[in-house]
């Protein structure tokens, strides 16, 4: 896959394959659809690197020498932040959403889910509609050790006050 100015991706739509991964602690969610909104696949794996090859395995079914494929994930500074690494390592595209986006298409149908599927879908429908306008995921280390510091600073905090009481 080219990427051309401003990281915009030069493929064709038709022949890239949408992944949408919606991140939990402890498992993430990923469907595959087609620039149709065709659902391919499903796949949920544990949030352990030693599982990511799960999804890369169930997404290279469906990627040919045209077709490519495309990672989403919802905050991939939080809980996808270490499957946006182990992607991003291994070569493949990666995209960040904001929050704020995937909830708007959620929002937007008559009958709204709460289903680690279904938003694993939004996510992917997002990546559809706004592909060359979403930023590319780089997983910063120096935020991501700076809110481990402030959590555990938080954490000894909390402890302190109950010894005190």
């Amino acid at each position: 896959m080219e990427t051309g100015q401003k990281g915009r991706i030069q493929t064709r739509k038709e022949n890239i394959i949408y992944v949408g991964i919606d991140l939990h602690k402890e498992t993430h969610t990923a469907i595959m659809l087609d620039c149709w909104n065709q659902k391919l696949g499903e796949i949920t794996f544990e949030n352990k690197p030693s599982e990511f090859h799960k999804l890369t395995r169930k997404v290279s079914r469906f990627v040919t020498e045209e077709r490519t494929a495309v990672y989403e994930l919802e905050n991939a500074y939080g809980y996808g932040r270490a499957l946006a690494v182990w992607l991003l390592e291994k070569g493949y595209t990666v995209k960040d959403v904001n929050t704020a986006l995937s909830y708007a298409q959620r929002k937007s149908v008559p009958m709204y889910q709460k289903k680690d599927s279904y938003d694993a879908e939004t996510v992917a429908l997002v990546l559809i509609n706004m592909l060359d306008k979403l930023l590319d995921a780089i997983p910063d280390d120096a935020y991501w050790t700076l809110g481990q510091l402030v959590n555990r600073r938080d954490n000894i905090c909390s402890h302190q006050q109950r010894l005190k009481n």
